[in-house]
């Protein structure tokens, strides 16, 4: 479809299409570029911008579409003479509309594309400066949110390089109706009723700028876009959102936000007293049987402390799983290993962002892996060895707990009953998150307890 344009006319023609979505919400009007075609009685359609500002009855053309030049004698007229012309089209059986066409010029002033407005009775500066922002060669910040497409109830305005609005829409129209300015075609914009000193700012550099005014309890995004010239505008679009009911609902998501993490934090105080309380009873303990019991349920509390704790940090709805993982493994080598064992530690963990919903499962798991390891791995033994891995996988992440320790029991198989620690996984693995739970011997000597959970969905 290109292969007759050179380099420049190649160039000129990304640029207008760059722009043509942004372009026809400016114009409310429906943008078409048309290039002549290899065959002397065809036009053809380089690219098409529907406007989001306007409903148009009308079908949509298709990039390469061939359409005859006895359809559209208008746009051949324009692309032959390399003149703006006006008339009708028939969009379909009896169906007329109005047209503007615009030649596209290099610099040695031919014309090798037609831009063509459908008009839908919009005022016509509106498309005027539409074109124009075409004709402008794209900016480099053309891709920033400045530059984003216009939504139908935005208000929008012309200014001219004498800072004058010189074109408003409707919405416009009404949002200073509610300020007492009635009409406000031909008020500069800084006047004493309107002073927006960012207007005069856009038009003397040329850079697109925005800001949050406020107006009689609305609060308006506003966003100036220049038009023409690359120092100083020809004209400047300026573009106001009302976001009064989004920047409400947004402060309130904060305090919400707010809220949740300081539960979080209360809770987490308030396991770590109860932690305390069972430390203190276990001092008082006679029977190593209940000092074991409450020490592990010590450490089972502070696990879950280690969560909130993240989320207390974080307030967000998933927890960085490789840094719980990291707290718990530190807090349950600090608490439970003997002081007479010599012990070889590792710890490695990708990068898992989990649900936070999934987090206290994971960190109980994570718990109980590492105790039943220092429960019967190391018995009768000075000496050790001990390593965390948490893996990322395709469907999801892997936690596994190694030890080179006693192994297991002749005749093991599944998960005895009497072992809560193991039941606990069991539960924990299969009903609350989903995975799978395994344990088995290691053939270096020793066990490796798994524990595979998916993250999608």
């Amino acid at each position: 479809m290109l292969k007759n344009l050179n380099s420049e006319q190649k160039n000129i023609l990304a640029s207008i299409r760059q722009g043509m979505d942004f372009a026809a919400d400016i114009a409310h009007a429906c943008i078409t570029v048309y290039l002549a075609s290899d065959d002397k009685r065809f036009l053809r359609v380089y690219h098409q911008s529907m406007p989001k500002t306007q409903f148009l009855q009308q079908p949509e053309l298709a990039p390469g579409r061939e359409v005859r030049i006895s359809e559209e004698p208008l746009i051949a007229r324009c692309l032959q003479r390399n003149v703006p012309l006006e008339g009708k089209r028939e969009l379909s059986l009896g169906q007329f509309a109005g047209v503007r066409v615009y030649p596209v010029q290099d610099r040695r002033g031919k014309c090798f594309a037609a831009v063509v407005f459908d008009l839908s009775g919009v005022d016509d500066i509106f498309i005027n400066v539409a074109f124009e922002f075409l004709k402008t060669p794209a900016r480099p910040e053309q891709d920033s949110e400045f530059y984003r497409r216009l939504a139908p109830g935005d208000a929008l305005m012309v200014v001219d390089a004498e800072k004058k609005i010189i074109a408003a829409n409707s919405t416009a129209r009404h949002i200073f109706q509610v300020v007492g300015i009635t009409t406000p075609i031909g008020l500069r914009t800084n006047s004493v009723q309107i002073n927006w000193p960012l207007v005069g700012m856009v038009l003397k550099t040329g850079t697109a700028e925005g800001k949050e005014i406020r107006l009689r309890g609305m609060l308006l995004a506003m966003r100036v876009v220049p038009v023409g010239g690359t120092a100083e505008a020809s004209y400047a679009i300026v573009i106001l959102r009302d976001i009064t009911e989004l920047k409400k609902r947004d402060e309130e998501l904060l305090v919400k936000a707010a809220v949740i993490k300081e539960i979080h934090h209360r809770v987490k105080n308030n396991l770590q007293t109860i932690a305390s309380l069972l430390r203190l009873q276990m001092r008082r303990a006679k029977a190593d049987e209940t000092k074991s019991v409450l020490r592990d349920c010590i450490s089972r509390v502070n696990s879950i402390a280690v969560v909130h704790e993240f989320l207390a940090q974080q307030g967000s709805g998933t927890v960085d799983m490789a840094a719980v993982a990291q707290g718990i493994y530190k807090a349950v080598l600090s608490g439970m290993a003997a002081p007479e064992l010599r012990l070889t530690t590792g710890f490695s963990a990708d990068n898992v962002v989990i649900p936070s919903e999934k987090a206290t499962s994971m960190a109980l798991v994570l718990n109980e892996m590492l105790q039943n390891c220092f429960d019967h791995a190391f018995t009768g033994r000075t000496q050790g060895a001990i390593s965390v891995e948490l893996k990322k996988t395709e469907s999801g992440c892997r936690l596994t707990v190694c030890d080179d320790g006693n192994g297991l029991p002749p005749g093991f198989n599944g998960v005895p009953h009497s072992s809560l620690g193991l039941r606990i996984i069991k539960t924990m693995a299969e009903a609350d998150l989903h995975g799978t739970f395994k344990i088995e011997n290691r053939p270096q000597g020793g066990t490796c307890a798994e524990v595979a959970i998916p993250l999608g969905g």
